[in-house]
């Protein structure tokens, strides 16, 4: 993911927020949108979590990988294997 994408998220979020919320008080909704750009933020956060230890994992199995039986290839091997974290 990159951040143009994560920015797009939040800002659907707000956009979403801003149409449901009908004319109710100022505070109330700038609550929810604080709520919304808070939910949003989060769920990228989880995005990247999820990206950085598919990479630790990535890695360290690239580190346990012995010279002597292994080349390159396979170590792009694993870095090339389709993630599952989105």
């Amino acid at each position: 993911m990159n951040k143009d994408q994560a920015y797009h998220q939040i800002a659907l979020a707000c956009l979403k927020t801003l149409r449901e919320s009908n004319s109710a008080e100022s505070k109330n909704q700038a609550q929810a949108l604080y709520d919304a750009i808070d939910q949003a933020f989060e769920g990228q956060l989880a995005l990247l979590l999820a990206e950085l230890e598919d990479s630790k994992q990535r890695l360290s199995l690239i580190s346990q990988l012995d010279p002597q039986r292994h080349s390159l290839a396979d170590a792009q091997a694993i870095i090339a294997a389709n993630s599952t974290a989105h």
